[in-house]
């Protein structure tokens, strides 16, 4: 009796691995390729370097900028980070608004357009000081 049931048992554990062998092994190959590409799937890190441009008034002109060019550290897929920085792009500060003077303007991540799946991590200078004067 304990004979049939341990020959039973076992009967029972060699059928639950051979049927349908061929769907459990596609369904193995398929679990490991999810895995590996969500495993895969990791933010790379990145630096670009932008140019920067003044928008002043009409009769005006932005003079001795502190920086020319601001660096950005950017996170995401590999593949918008390589489309990204092979863009060329300038950053633009508007000063329509200010007249003859020295300011310094704040650069924030959103001062920069990236698409929404990339992240700015840090931007040096975070600020940038400029003097208006008239054009000459």
């Amino acid at each position: 009796m304990i004979k049939s049931k341990v020959i039973k048992n076992s009967n029972m554990i060699k059928d639950f691995f051979n049927e349908n062998l061929s769907f459990k092994i596609v369904s193995l190959f398929v679990a490991l390729i999810l895995w590996i590409s969500i495993l895969g799937r990791r933010d790379f890190v990145s630096t670009k370097e932008v140019e920067v441009q003044f928008l002043t008034a009409n009769g005006f002109v932005a003079s001795n900028q502190s920086v020319e060019r601001v660096k950005y550290k950017i996170s995401g897929p590999q593949p918008l980070m390589k489309k990204f920085k092979e863009k060329n792009i300038t950053l633009t500060i508007d000063a329509t608004e200010n007249k003859i003077g020295i300011y310094e303007f704040d650069i924030n991540p959103t001062s920069i357009d990236i698409p929404h799946e990339l992240r700015v991590l840090n931007i040096k200078p975070n600020s940038i000081r400029v003097e208006i004067t008239e054009k000459k």
